[in-house]
């Protein structure tokens, strides 16, 4: 797959964090990635916290950074480990050689802290542990008097100006914390929607199949943002220079785009494998259908795993009627647009970290069987597992339809 380019800042090849020190954490996610990239490139002392630093020394974004072991969501050992940065531990480089003699260099003071954190799934028990609690500890800990980290840069999410769901209900909390405290200054950054979260039907129309849109295809509109140049964004954001625009304040950030409908998605994902364009259309009431279905069975038979169901239906639906589209000037940045990112997968292959979606089989379905006849087994499928579809459904050709967590999220553009 395509990998994470070098950037260049807007300083150019001044080295804006020589002599300094930046803590990444979430750094193997797919924007943490991009910061530390762009960190490494600015010149900090760059520490990527990860959870397993044998996988993140294969992947060649990290290099650069030193990779460190830690479990974000354990206080005492976010609160420890920062110490020891602020020491001078971890580090790639911590001496100088000066006239032929190695001397001590005094450690690099912490000047960046960037929160990538996010809870892969949106249930309960993960968003407050991670979104909330994982952040937190890495506020408290950089604030400590024997660190006194300057900076925290919280990527948080654009959906959080509507905040229905859990997940971002989590972040809110944090966003609330994170302005309430003295110790450090720092932004709030709210993406509309990445590059990888609206290319999930590539691998799928590349295969043949139609693309699969929500009611009309224009239900909901967006202006994604490269992973590369909001990297810059977020460290651009903790400049002095823009201690007036950035400081202090939730930055809502999207792509140079103009408002792109999913159905215009389509459109160009498919000129650029040079294929016409073919869709299939799912009501949108189709959600409303599911969650009927799970809420009957949520309050009928109580437990943590049907309120996570429900939880994750919710997200479904979300995300298929939510606009995640800035259109003020000053909320717009960068010069990758849509169209380049799909030209650049049709040539080089898809991102890795590009959410796999099971759209194929949702497309084949609704081609051979009428809309209104799919829509309850999906409702079903998001109850378990496909094999309860299979049990429910008998013999039936509906036993194909999968997951609609797992297949109908396409509209999901949060990382």
């Amino acid at each position: 797959g395509a990998s994470i380019i070098a950037t260049t800042t807007i300083h150019g090849n001044k080295q804006v964090g020589v002599g300094k020190t930046a803590v990444v954490a979430g750094s193997s996610g797919y924007i943490g990635r991009a910061c530390v990239r762009e960190c490494v490139a600015r010149g900090y002392n760059t520490i990527a916290l990860v959870r397993d630093t044998s996988r993140a020394s294969s992947d060649e974004a990290l290099n650069g950074a030193s990779l460190v072991k830690c479990d974000v969501t354990n206080e005492e050992e976010v609160q420890s480990l920062l110490k020891e940065i602020a020491n001078g531990s971890h580090h790639l480089v911590n001496t100088a050689t000066a006239n032929g003699r190695t001397e001590i260099q005094s450690p690099p003071p912490v000047d960046l802290m960037i929160s990538c954190l996010a809870s892969p799934s949106g249930k309960e028990s993960e968003v407050y542990a991670v979104d909330y609690q994982a952040s937190l500890n890495l506020l408290n800990a950089g604030s400590q008097p024997s660190v006194e980290a300057r900076h925290f840069i919280l990527l948080s999410a654009f959906c959080c100006r509507n905040p229905i769901l859990k997940l971002q209900q989590a972040k809110l909390e944090f966003e609330k914390k994170l302005a309430e405290q003295s110790d450090m200054t720092y932004s709030i950054i709210r993406p509309t929607a990445f590059f990888k979260s609206v290319s999930g039907q590539y691998d799928s129309i590349l295969a043949g199949n139609s693309y699969v849109l929500f009611g009309d295809g224009a239900v909901t509109q967006c202006n994604p943002i490269s992973e590369e140049e909001l990297a810059i964004y977020m460290c651009d954001s903790s400049l002095e220079e823009y201690r007036e625009q950035r400081w202090g304040k939730i930055l809502n950030v999207g792509g140079p785009d103009e408002p792109l409908s999913n159905k215009m998605l389509g459109e160009m994902m498919f000129k650029a494998i040079n294929k016409p364009a073919k869709f299939v259309y799912v009501p949108t009431e189709i959600f409303d259908i599911s969650i009927s279905m799970i809420e009957f069975i949520a309050k009928t038979w109580p437990s943590q795993k049907w309120e996570d169901v429900l939880e994750t239906s919710k997200i479904g639906k979300y995300y298929a009627v939510e606009d995640m589209l800035t259109t003020k000037d000053e909320e717009k940045f960068g010069s990758i647009s849509m169209m380049d990112h799909f030209e650049k997968i049709a040539r080089e292959g898809q991102d890795p970290f590009t959410p796999v979606r099971a759209t194929a089989i949702i497309a084949k379905t609704l081609e051979a069987l009428p809309v209104v006849s799919v829509s309850v087994p999906l409702g079903l499928g998001l109850l378990s597992k496909p094999n309860l579809l299979e049990n429910v459904m008998g013999s039936s050709p509906l036993d194909n339809v999968p997951i609609l967590v797992a297949a109908l999220n396409d509209n999901n553009i949060i990382s």
